[in-house]
């Protein structure tokens, strides 16, 4: 070979090395956008992630408060529940009493009327035998002045 073969090898190695180097450049331009697409969409899965565990973070709160407000609830609604057993107790309770409390005044109003006949007759007894004292005493007067009048002296 001789100086100008040569360098044709030579302009032809370089025309090929420059072409092989844009043909990796282009490939590595291609590659590296392909990269920040593949970064750019990780960090938006990573941003989705973050919003969905802040989410189920948050989810998780919400339900830890309902559960206590329901156990909350129920535990009121019990206590509610056993006031109200409590107070209906209470009120059969007073029913009974006063009940008993009624028949009691039945009994001493029907007591009541009895001694009200009694004294009534009582006092018609009284009355009559106050009536009966007086004819005696009257009787009584008048035999007491005849005896005067047959005993004195003329």
């Amino acid at each position: 070979m001789n100086g100008r073969g040569l360098t044709l090898v030579n302009a032809a190695g370089c025309v090929i090395l420059g072409l092989l180097l844009v043909l990796q450049w282009r490939k590595e331009r291609a590659l590296d956008g392909r990269i920040d697409e593949l970064q750019a969409s990780w960090v938006a899965a990573q941003d989705e992630t973050a919003a969905a565990r802040d989410h189920s973070a948050t989810l998780e709160r919400e339900q830890a408060m309902l559960k206590e407000s329901i156990a909350s609830q129920q535990q009121a609604l019990a206590a509610s529940g056993q006031l109200l057993t409590q107070r209906d107790a209470q009120l059969a309770q007073r029913d009974a009493e006063l009940a008993a409390e009624q028949h009691l005044v039945a009994s001493m109003q029907d007591q009541l009327k009895t001694w009200q006949a009694a004294v009534a007759l009582r006092d018609e007894r009284i009355h009559a035998l106050s009536t009966d004292l007086t004819h005696a005493r009257r009787r009584l007067d008048e035999a007491i002045a005849k005896l005067k009048a047959v005993a004195a002296p003329p």
